[in-house]
């Protein structure tokens, strides 16, 4: 007997309590892409049971991970080239895998490739990452700078990346949030990013989600914080960022103002416009 398709692309989905109620749906919807893939789940001692999933690999935390920790946990179990970290309450969109694999097969110098977000239920394209990162992403070094600053794309979701790539960076900050921007930095250092505004993932909009609870002003800092411990020990990082860690500290706060403002002006104008 033959062994089968060849796989090249792993799919982990770290998942406990609350969104156990979506893994089977996100499962699915990676298993209908019609490419051969392997699935694996991180059940982060989820204290709801998980659904029975043939054949996808679970690996069992004996305790609660941080999100970045228990991705981590899955990364180490990834024997292929490629790997995709998905989110239990999202979809992945019809399509989407094999695009992406046939992209960052396609350029050697691609550290990671990824593709836009759409919002469930409404089908908008999410703000972010903005559409201009898709012509930035031509220059490398000024990309890895610019995201050393602020976020510009992620690395969960309808993002391949290479998986040594990733597991040299050290993956993801073992962090509760901002966990998958230090991986960012890391590949966007080792690589070009490439992008795509193909809508490939079908982002669930809720308010238990880890994104809608981890924007305070103080969660920007902590963020910004971690990144820099990253540019400062990853040895993968050009030496010229840490050499520049002051400025990127300052570019840092800057960003994280910046955003404080426009969310303000933003809540102003949705305040006028629902005014009686």
């Amino acid at each position: 007997m033959g062994s089968g398709p060849e796989v090249h692309t792993t799919v982990l989905v770290p998942v406990w309590n609350d969104y156990v109620r979506w893994l089977a749906q996100a499962v699915a919807s990676v298993e209908a892409q019609g490419v051969p893939t392997r699935v694996v789940v991180v059940d982060n001692a989820s204290e709801v049971p998980l659904p029975d999933l043939p054949g996808v690999s679970v690996v069992t935390s004996p305790r609660r991970l941080t999100l970045g920790a228990a991705r981590n946990v899955g990364l180490a179990q990834v024997a292929t080239p490629y790997v995709v970290v998905w989110d239990a309450d999202d979809t992945m969109l019809p399509g989407t895998l094999g695009f992406l694999e046939i992209a960052i097969r396609s350029d050697p110098r691609l550290a990671a490739f990824g593709t836009a977000i759409v919002e469930d239920p409404s089908g908008h394209r999410h703000r972010w990452p903005r559409p201009w990162v898709a012509t930035l992403v031509r220059w490398p070094p000024v990309f890895a700078l610019l995201d050393s600053l602020w976020s510009l794309y992620p690395t969960t979701g309808a993002t391949i990346m290479r998986t040594e790539l990733a597991r040299s960076a050290g993956g993801y900050s073992e962090a509760e949030s901002g966990e998958d921007w230090c991986l960012g930095v890391s590949l966007a250092f080792r690589g070009r990013v490439g992008w795509s505004e193909w809508p490939g993932r079908a982002y669930r909009l809720h308010p238990q989600s880890v994104w809608s609870r981890s924007m305070t002003t103080r969660d920007l800092l902590r963020h910004a914080r971690v990144v820099r411990h990253r540019i400062r020990c990853d040895p993968g990082i050009a030496g010229w960022a840490r050499a520049a860690l002051p400025l990127i500290a300052a570019g840092q706060y800057l960003a994280v103002l910046g955003h404080v403002v426009l969310s303000a002006g933003r809540g102003a104008r949705r305040a006028r416009l629902t005014r009686p």
